[in-house]
């Protein structure tokens, strides 16, 4: 990354406070993110196995202008760039990925919103976070979509949104720093989703479809439920079918139960995918998808027939830390992985994260993310 490419953000948050000037709420306003991130990724296969590393700092910049008479506009800034010649990890810097990435900077939101009888219209570059697009932040810029969002919150306790969606960049994307076609044959995607929440349960249902410009399109429909029948139990259900423009046709479906005791959270999930050569290519969308099984490195996205089972235990006793380790088997694909995770609040507006991912004969990861947030 250049230098004038992180001044130029600075430069175009600062034209628009400006722009805005005139008129300012509490919910206006510039925040961002500075972001310390460092990747270590060692391959078990290879001879004397072989490191991967990556460090790199980010910043986020963001403004949001004031409501006028239902109008609002945004726009959000990112940029990246490695520290110390580490530079091997393409989910930190740019599509070229590694070694020798480069650092980079993206207008990641740029948005403009219209509200009116409790439906709100959004256009332009935006993040989203839905069952198979999500941002997914998982590495220094996270997934954003370019497409349009509708949604309506008319009845009581649920969501209705539509949404159609073209291109995507960031850490799931084909090309992490420019917008691109979401899908590979390059064709746009819809989605009609209902979110229903009251009391202890929850109900989510969605359906996608691409657009079938190459004969191989795929749609998907996603149903999820949960509940918690008491303050320490918590259950969910999920279920997804996808239908390929070729014939093929494919499902998964899973189940989860969390148990808290005292300071401690126990956990566990299962996954099992079926059909015609199993659920492959989009259904994990990009964000990597909503399975319960998904775990930091390894997923059932793109194996046919894959069983997936979680167990984990998480501990929060501690002020302001939270540790958990979860193990997750996989019998084809992917490699067993147990993962551990330390959440650390430093300050009020200064985080520190902390995840291994031990894959055995597939390697290890190591993950860590420092992250200043502030607003102006």
């Amino acid at each position: 990354m250049k230098i004038y490419s992180l001044a130029s953000l600075l430069v175009l948050t600062a034209f628009c406070q400006t722009a805005f000037a005139e008129e300012t709420e509490d919910n206006s306003g510039v925040s961002g993110q500075i972001r310390f991130g460092y990747t270590n990724t060692t391959d078990a296969d290879a001879s004397g196995g072989e490191d991967n590393e990556t460090a790199a700092i980010g910043a986020r910049l963001g403004y949001v202008s004031p409501d006028w008479h239902g109008f609002s506009t945004g726009v959000t800034g990112y940029a990246t760039a490695a520290l110390g010649n580490l530079d091997d990890d393409a989910a930190f810097l740019n599509s070229d990925g590694g070694p020798n990435g480069s650092g980079y900077a993206i207008t990641h939101e740029l948005w403009a919103q219209y509200e009116f009888a409790k439906t709100a219209i959004k256009l332009g570059r935006q993040e989203i976070d839905t069952p198979f697009a999500d941002t997914d932040d998982i590495g220094m810029v996270p997934n954003s979509f370019e497409g349009v969002v509708i949604m309506n919150t008319s009845l009581p306790n649920t969501k209705v949104i539509a949404l159609h969606l073209n291109k995507a960049a960031g850490v799931d994307a084909s090309t992490p720093d420019k917008f691109t076609h979401i899908t590979d044959t390059q064709a746009a995607v819809s989605a009609v989703g209902i979110d229903y929440d009251v009391n202890k349960w929850n109900v989510h249902i969605w359906q996608y479809n691409q657009e079938n410009t190459v004969g191989n399109a795929t749609d998907m429909t996603y149903l999820e439920t949960g509940v918690s029948p008491t303050e320490n139990l918590a259950l969910g259900l999920q279920y997804t079918m996808q239908d390929y423009a070729t014939g093929r046709k494919g499902k998964a479906w899973g189940a989860s139960v969390a148990y808290s005791i005292t300071d401690f959270t126990l956990s566990t999930a299962y996954n099992k995918v079926s059909g015609t050569n199993g659920v492959q290519g989009a259904i994990g969308g990009v964000g990597g998808g909503p399975f319960f099984t998904s775990a930091e490195q390894n997923t059932i996205d793109d194996t046919a027939n894959i069983h997936a089972n979680m167990v984990g235990v998480e501990y929060s006793g501690i002020k302001n830390l939270t540790l958990a380790v979860n193990k997750f088997d996989f019998d084809k694909g992917s490699s067993d992985e147990l993962d551990f995770t330390t959440s650390y609040q430093i300050k009020d507006k200064l985080t520190a994260d902390l995840i291994y991912s031990d894959m055995g004969e597939g390697g290890s990861n190591t993950r860590l993310f420092i992250n200043y947030n502030f607003e102006i």
